[in-house]
């Protein structure tokens, strides 16, 4: 297992590079298809909620956290992202936010428009939910509202499953306010995901699927997911996970239908 770690208080980390095939442009999709459906799992799983004494500011995160990797629940699983692959134009990049459940608070903050603007408020000791996405070319802002320290480590990782590919940059800030760039353009030409994690924090951990376009999803509770405006064509959804892997249908979608598309895993 690679070392931990986590600190910020407020700076900016660019991911990324302007590589080509990440041009995508936006434009009115008059006749958008919907791609619906469901990720289930069966089997056994392959993970179980880790427990941490929080050694570094409990007054803060809490005596105990519980880091859990894969949520399933009545056979379905919460936070696999859906992607639609080879989309070069369509709708706008949306504009929400998830917060983390339990004892942390953190935030992915997506402000959308003609990129994905991803902004991390990082909150009771938490960066966000454990699963989101990221575009390669795209600056990425860190914020911290603890008043403890987190020292952040960044890993880019290669292939339909979790493999390191390398360690991308190590950030630690005291003051707040203190803001840092980091350009590790050549590091992300061959990463399918980014991880952030924390040396203070084991049980600060997220992963973030790469993506090029604004066609994707993250299944709810209950597995479901849903792509709307999809410009109609053929393409590869791909359904992926850190603990389960990557799975890919092709699919074609007709002007105004849709398309129901179901994964399921197995351990």
């Amino acid at each position: 297992m690679w070392r931990r770690i986590c600190t910020i208080n407020s700076f900016l980390v660019l991911f990324g590079f302007a590589g080509a095939g990440l041009a995508y442009d936006v434009i009115e999709v008059e006749t958008g298809a919907t791609i619906t459906g469901k990720v289930a799992f069966t089997g056994t799983l392959p993970h179980t909620p880790r427990r941490f004494e929080v050694l570094n500011g409990p007054e803060i995160c809490g005596a105990e956290r519980v880091l859990t990797k894969l949520e399933v629940h009545d056979g379905m699983v919460k936070g696999v992202v859906i992607a639609l692959e080879g989309v070069e134009r369509g709708k706008p990049f949306p504009s929400y936010r998830e917060t983390a459940t339990g004892r942390g608070r953190g935030v992915f903050n997506y402000a959308g428009g003609t990129a994905l603007n991803l902004g991390v408020r990082l909150e009771t000791c938490s960066f966000g939910p454990f699963t989101g996405v990221i575009r390669a070319d795209e600056t990425v802002q860190f914020i911290n509202h603890d008043p403890i320290k987190h020292t952040l480590h960044t890993y880019s990782l290669k292939g339909h499953k979790a493999k390191i590919l390398r360690t991308m940059h190590t950030q630690s800030l005291r003051a707040q306010g203190q803001t840092q760039k980091v350009f590790p353009a050549k590091k992300l030409r061959r990463a399918s995901a980014v991880v952030l994690t924390c040396d203070r924090h084991d049980f600060m951990e997220n992963w973030l699927y790469m993506v090029k376009n604004p066609y994707y999803a993250i299944s709810d509770e209950s597995g479901s997911f849903e792509i709307g405006h999809v410009p109609p064509g053929t393409y590869d959804l791909v359904a992926w996970h850190p603990v389960l892997g990557m799975q890919k249908q092709r699919v074609t979608v007709t002007p105004d239908g849709r398309l129901p598309v179901d994964f399921g895993f197995m351990k």
